[in-house]
């Protein structure tokens, strides 16, 4: 008997989504590339492990993927001993990856060619927040469909909204997160300033915290204290943070528009990837800040 749920790719945020949804009491399938993560997952109850993403899409209705890069969500898709291989028509997919518009809807073409209905549905949220169900997700493409991934995604998170055709998921989530990368490169600067101009820190970010003014965040409240003590906090790592900053200023470049803050926060995070940080948290970023000097650029 097949289960009811698959999901494809169990990393820092697909692991913890993976586990809300075996706790919610449904069967689900599972595969990852990672032999050391597969083995994780056949540990936890309600949780199959197959031997491919074809495997998965075989033997489910419902079929989730979280993945890292554009390449992958190609392989795993269309790829080989993928999911257009296994899968049968009629199985629904979704995407929780962050992935470009273009892409979200070349697989929803691709898919559709073997009558697989293919949904996009990105995470908002932190890797904490995926372990504690307080993510959220978009949804797009065929309204009809959300339904069903419904069950799903409320156990996964907080809530979902549907926003419109394939990709417009995609493109909500990579603006969202541009305004996140550019907030955390420029809290970052200003944290700089205050150290440098000697004043206390902790005091300037207790009072930003207690105004609650224009120079407030989410980003803010979470991370200026860490972004100032370099403590690791499970933040979202820097690769997906460097390529979401790629796709925000992308976005704006698609449409003619010239974009120096998100140019520049794609900047920091592209010289944060050159000086090999790629192992660290997206919070990293500080230290480009605090290496910097305005005499060392005349």
């Amino acid at each position: 008997m097949p289960n009811d749920v698959g999901f494809i790719g169990l990393g820092h945020m697909g692991m913890f989504m993976v586990k809300n949804i075996a706790k919610a009491g449904y069967a689900v399938t599972v595969y990852d590339a990672k032999p050391e993560t597969r083995d994780e997952a056949s540990a936890i109850s309600g949780i199959e492990v197959a031997a491919s993403s074809a495997d998965v899409a075989a033997q489910v209705p419902v079929l989730f993927t979280c993945l890292p890069t554009p390449e992958s969500v190609e392989a795993v898709y269309t790829g080989d001993k993928g999911i257009a291989e296994g899968g049968s028509a009629g199985l629904i997919t979704c995407d929780c990856s962050t992935m470009p518009p273009e892409l979200s809807r070349s697989i929803a073409e691709a898919m559709e060619a073997s009558g697989i209905h293919h949904m996009d549905a990105p995470i908002f949220g932190l890797p904490l927040q995926a372990r504690d169900g307080e993510v959220f997700f978009p949804v797009s493409g065929d309204e009809r469909h959300v339904k069903t991934l419904a069950p799903f995604l409320d156990a996964m998170g907080r809530g979902h909204q549907y926003v419109g055709e394939s990709g417009i998921a995609g493109i909500t989530k990579i603006l969202q997160n541009g305004l996140g990368m550019a907030h955390a490169v420029l809290i970052s600067e200003v944290l700089v300033t205050c150290e440098r101009l000697g004043l206390d820190t902790d005091m300037f970010i207790e009072l930003v915290k207690n105004v609650r003014g224009l120079g407030h965040s989410v980003y803010f409240e979470r991370f200026a204290e860490v972004l100032v003590s370099g403590e690791k906090v499970q933040a979202p790592f820097l690769p997906p943070a460097a390529k979401d900053a790629v796709l925000a200023m992308d976005l704006a470049h698609g449409v003619d528009l010239l974009a120096p803050m998100l140019e520049e926060s794609a900047a920091v995070y592209r010289e944060a990837m050159e000086r090999g940080w790629s192992k660290e948290e997206m919070l990293v970023v500080s230290r480009i800040a605090r290496g910097r000097k305005l005499s060392d650029a005349s």
